[in-house]
């Protein structure tokens, strides 16, 4: 197989994230697409790691991912056109390239797991259609019920021109009811490459991004049958204005309405996510092209979310370069300190125990010891996110907002029969925990909001004198030798808990071996 190329592990050269907290990385990148004609493959996407990219020459669908081109390839179409539906079918055109769609054009659809296919034809309720080169994303699942929008046709006399073609499916057959061209108000003129990616926006709603390879991006909302066009103003300062390049691909995230788009200098490699209206992007990728690669003005760029909230942003460059990309939110983690009389502190708003934060579990963690200073040998804590400087500025008062405590009328005391248990935390006048003297291990989570409190395990087993972390006649006859001998204990001898080995031991061993239970 041919070698690639291959740029890996989160590199985060020629990125930039604003100051937001948004980061951008690059997780892998094939530099060497020689493999891919350029003037064949001219449309890709990416969805669960992996490229498809059909050409049109072989109607093959290449299937690529980090480790490079698969063995394995699927049967593709006559047009490089090529997208995915929201199910993750792939969807290709069988349209005669180049030109518009003609007769007998259609769109094979194909499950890439089951290798499951079907072909529909575009029927002619469509009506006069444009260019057939590339499309957008599709909405729903053209298996059973899905819609697939197109350009209308630019002839300058049919009232129906420049509009949008609906092509619907339904019950897994064309749904000739459901095909028609539907008018925008104000209209749209169709241009060589034009690309109408489906999505649902941030309300909920079906929409349209409508993308001309040389202009900004419109927003398509429904109108009935119709649809109604909304200018995106993305920014437009020299650093972050589009670029002539195809695509405008649509992401909602991080209760955002975002768009991907790529930037200038036009052709090259260079692309942005912004918000409609934002004065610059959440993050962007600098160019590296020095030229136009493909010679065809192609610059492909798709987003998925993912289950852990990130996203994955899927770049394919015909004659350049595939890359991936993660892009996540960077979310502050605020310390939380233990106030009060734990691990000898007194209470004080400038002082206390910083807990450990433990990522994975998304919770803090801290064991604690409890002196028993208090009149009934008692100790008092509760929490805050934020120490004072000094007393003398701001003191208890400054830390207000940020000290939180048990949810109680008065402190909470802590008794053994909550060991174990989520115990709920508030801002609102948190109260003091009152827990006797002893160690503790504490976990907290902010994001529940609950506190729990265990004792520490011991690292030894209660009766285990020869070490082999069973508990049996073996290990009475160990405990009567060291006696005998003087030898030094281990702590699972201390078998009645009274910080002393002696006969007594035995004695409580024995019963326990005879009873299966230890004395309180």
């Amino acid at each position: 197989m041919k070698k690639f190329l291959l740029i890996a592990a989160l590199a985060a050269v020629a990125l930039g994230a604003n100051a937001d907290g948004y980061k951008l990385e690059k997780v892998w990148e094939i530099n060497d697409v020689s493999f891919l004609p350029v003037g064949d493959t001219r449309q890709g996407f990416g969805m669960d790691g992996k490229f498809y990219i059909n050409d049109k020459a072989t109607q093959t669908i290449y299937i690529i991912d980090e480790n490079g081109l698969a063995n394995e390839q699927l049967p593709g179409g006559a047009n490089c056109g090529i997208t995915r539906d929201e199910a993750g079918n792939i969807l290709v055109s069988t349209a005669a390239f180049p030109g518009a769609w003609g007769p007998e054009a259609g769109i094979k659809v194909i499950n890439p797991n089951t290798l499951e296919t079907v072909e529909y034809l575009v029927p002619e309720e469509c009506g006069l259609l444009g260019r057939c080169d590339h499309i957008g994303f599709a909405k729903g699942n053209f298996f059973e019920d899905g819609a697939l929008y197109l350009t209308g046709g630019n002839t300058g006399t049919d009232p129906y021109t420049d509009g949008v073609a609906v092509f619907t499916v339904t019950g897994g057959e064309v749904d000739y009811d459901m095909c028609y061209l539907a008018t925008v108000e104000p209209a749209v003129t169709g241009q060589t490459s034009t690309v109408i990616n489906y999505y649902t926006d941030l309300n909920g709603e079906d929409a349209l991004i409508y993308a001309y390879r040389s202009g900004y991006p419109f927003k398509l909302t429904f109108d009935g049958d119709n649809f109604a066009k909304i200018s995106l103003d993305l920014p437009g300062t020299a650093e972050f204005a589009k670029g002539h390049s195809d695509g405008a691909f649509p992401l909602i995230w991080d209760g955002k309405e975002l768009i991907i788009y790529p930037l200038m200098p036009d052709y090259r490699d260079g692309w942005a996510i912004a918000e409609a209206g934002a004065e610059a992007p959440i993050a962007y990728f600098e160019a590296t092209a020095a030229a136009n690669p493909n010679g065809y003005q192609n610059d492909w760029l798709n987003a998925e979310v993912n289950e852990d909230g990130s996203v994955t942003i899927y770049q394919y460059m015909p004659g350049l370069c595939l890359r991936v990309f993660k892009l996540t939110k960077e979310v502050e983690v605020p310390n939380v300190y233990i106030l009060g009389e734990v691990n000898d502190q007194v209470w004080a708003p400038t002082n206390g125990t910083l807990m450990e934060y433990d990522a994975e579990n998304n919770v803090y963690t801290a064991t604690v010891t409890l002196d028993g200073r208090g009149e009934s040998g008692e100790n008092y804590f509760s929490f805050t996110t934020e120490l004072a400087e000094n007393n003398d500025d701001g003191g208890w008062a400054y830390i207000a907002p940020f000290r939180f405590g048990a949810v109680s009328e008065g402190d909470f005391w802590f008794d053994e029969m909550y060991l174990g248990q989520p115990l709920p935390l508030t801002y609102e006048n948190g109260q003091a925990f009152r827990l006797m003297g002893g160690e503790y291990n504490l976990t907290l989570s902010l994001e529940n909001m609950t506190l729990v409190i265990e004792k520490p395990q011991p690292d030894f087993v209660r009766g285990d004198v020869d070490g082999d972390n069973n508990v049996n006649i073996g290990d009475v006859t160990a405990l009567i030798d060291m006696l005998l001998t003087g030898e030094e204990a281990p702590a699972g001898a201390d078998c009645d808990n009274n910080h002393a080995v002696n006969i007594s031991d035995v004695t409580t061993l024995v019963d326990f071996l005879l009873s299966g239970n230890w004395p309180e």
